[in-house]
């Protein structure tokens, strides 16, 4: 590269160069060669050998992956910033995507031989592209659905391997006295069962260790375009996920408690957000790991800037073109009435089951069927009871027995039942939660009783988390969402696929904040674009008068 200082702005902020200076990020990007792409055209191919690494300095590419021999599936766009290809130089693979240019594209370019050579005089890269080469393995191995469709997953991290091995300590270390006590009674008695014994005991230890194991890997940290998200789950305990808009962020900050923790390259990243901090304990890398949180932070930032600058030029233009309003919106015949629903229809639309559905673009939450279960076994199992000794009398009593008396009683057992059945279905029913464009509610009524009803703008949730504790939250898919909302909290409790809730509500809040960004920013944009048309306009007058003037002294 001939200019490595027109590079600086584009390669400082990429995190594979964090802990390098200025004067050493130019010398790495003197290896770089710049290279020009036009759109469609193919990088590299899925399958290919891997020669270089690169990184995109201007337009986009798209990543396509190819799937037991189905059509080529777009997985992620990369944009300017991102790289690629460092998998395939790192462990000498082949390639696992096919990059092609989503728009005329400059790439920074660097061969494997230099690439290699960048390594050796800076080894402090290497962990950094370790770390994503990583979380490109991890995401190809997991499937997390909740992602968006425009969403691209940047780092996946999980805690040190070194707290995995301290969990698995005790069961090993248990699982080796038990095999040398076995082995010497086995030998010392010369009885076979107290081997077998032993080994019988060495079961729940190993079940033991891969528990420990599969709890770790089940802990992600992940960094998208778009949010922060921190998932935990304990095997049949505990399941949650709990994440924050990358335009939330307030601060990353980097702790390590030792000199041990350092020596290993272990800490705990602070991520702090307008809803209090998001904790990311004991990460491989962890500077890597901020860096790159603050490079999307900023990189949101940015793209929000030049967003609004772009709608500003077409604001002012279009004032300053002086175009024609547009013509007045024709007025809309009035409705017709509505038909009236018929008995059987209202009364399927009052026993209705379903615990999530949408009603004029609001969508509305009940309580999982479990809950409602718990409140009405008992007046179901009466009702039961009733029915079920009903028909014994009338199938086994004697027939001179009149049956209307007994028809009565039940009836008369039956109403308070019902009654009981009603009062709870209905309480279950009337307890809903409602997201709408731009609010959360949280309604509870009881039956001829009091209503709480609880709201908020949707603009005003800093944080989204969901639980789903216990093995029967993990076996029926039920828990809490909570979000988070200028120091009180909305518990969406008890709804069925929290994971579908929250991301239902994460949605709604990322388009409720588009919607007023985007109101806020065209209301500056008018308002500027007023103050320069009036600037014009004022500059035009002024030099009408001038020319009046000069016309004027010449006539004199």
């Amino acid at each position: 590269m001939e200019n490595p200082d027109a590079y600086l702005g584009r390669l400082r902020p990429i995190y594979i160069f964090k802990g390098l200076s200025d004067e050493e990020i130019k010398e790495a990007a003197a290896e770089l060669q710049v290279e020009q792409v036009k759109a469609g055209e193919t990088i590299f191919a899925q399958g290919a050998e891997g020669q270089d690494f690169y990184i995109i300095n201007k337009g986009q590419a798209r990543v396509l992956r190819q799937r037991h021999n189905r059509a080529p599936e777009e997985v992620a766009t990369l944009a300017p910033g991102d790289f690629f290809g460092e998998g395939a130089l790192l462990y000498g693979r082949r390639r696992s995507a096919t990059l092609e240019a989503a728009t005329d594209a400059e790439l920074l370019r660097l061969s494997k031989e230099d690439f290699d050579r960048l390594l050796r005089r800076f080894p402090q890269i290497k962990p950094n592209l370790l770390l994503s080469h990583e979380s490109h393995e991890l995401y190809r191995q997991n499937h997390f659905n909740w992602l968006g469709k425009a969403e691209v997953v940047y780092l996946i991290a999980r805690r040190h391997k070194l707290l995995m091995y301290q969990a698995m300590a005790l069961p090993v270390i248990l699982g080796g006295l038990i095999a040398l006590v076995g082995v010497w009674l086995a030998v010392l008695y010369e009885a076979m069962w107290i081997a077998w014994t032993a080994a019988l005991l060495e079961v729940p230890m190993a079940l033991w260790i891969i528990w420990h194991r599969i709890d770790w890997a089940n802990d992600f940290y992940i960094v998208t375009n778009q949010r922060l998200v921190y998932l935990e789950k304990i095997i049949g305990i505990y399941d949650s996920r709990q994440e924050a808009p990358l335009g939330s962020i307030m601060s990353v900050n980097v702790q390590t408690d030792d000199s041990i923790q350092r020596a290993l390259s272990m800490g705990d990243v602070i991520v702090r957000t307008f809803s209090g901090p998001i904790l990311l304990k004991s990460v491989a890398n962890p500077h890597a790991l901020a860096a790159a949180i603050e490079e999307h932070w900023h990189r949101t930032r940015t793209r929000e800037r030049e967003a609004q600058v772009e709608q500003m030029g077409q604001t002012i233009r279009s004032r300053l073109e002086r175009r024609k309003p547009p013509a007045p919106a024709k007025p809309q015949a009035p409705a017709g009435r509505k038909p009236r629903k018929s008995l059987t229809r209202q009364l399927a639309g009052f026993f209705n089951f379903r615990v999530r559905f949408e009603e004029g673009g609001n969508v509305i939450y009940r309580k999982h069927w479990y809950i409602f279960l718990e409140s009405v076994w008992k007046p179901s199992l009466g009702l039961i009871g009733v029915f079920v000794g009903l028909t014994l009398a009338i199938a086994y009593l004697p027939a001179s027995l009149p049956i209307l008396p007994m028809v009565l009683v039940a009836l008369v057992a039956l109403a308070p039942l019902a009654g009981w059945w009603l009062y709870e279905y209905v309480d279950w029913r009337n307890d809903i939660y409602m997201v709408t464009a731009d609010q959360i509610f949280d309604v509870a009524k009881k039956p001829l009783g009091a209503e709480t009803k609880k709201s908020a703008p949707l603009a005003n949730v800093l944080s989204l988390k969901y639980e789903r504790p216990g093995l029967l939250g993990l076996l029926l898919n039920y828990g809490t969402v909570v979000a988070q909302v200028a120091g009180t909290e909305f518990r969406f409790e008890g709804v069925f696929d929290p994971v579908s809730v929250q991301n239902d509500v994460y949605r709604r809040l990322e388009a409720s904040n588009a919607k007023k960004a985007a109101g806020e920013a065209a209301k500056r944009r008018d308002e500027l674009a007023d103050w320069l048309t009036v600037y014009r306009e004022v500059s035009d007058e002024l030099e009408h008068e001038e020319d009046a003037d000069k016309n004027h002294h010449r006539a004199g």
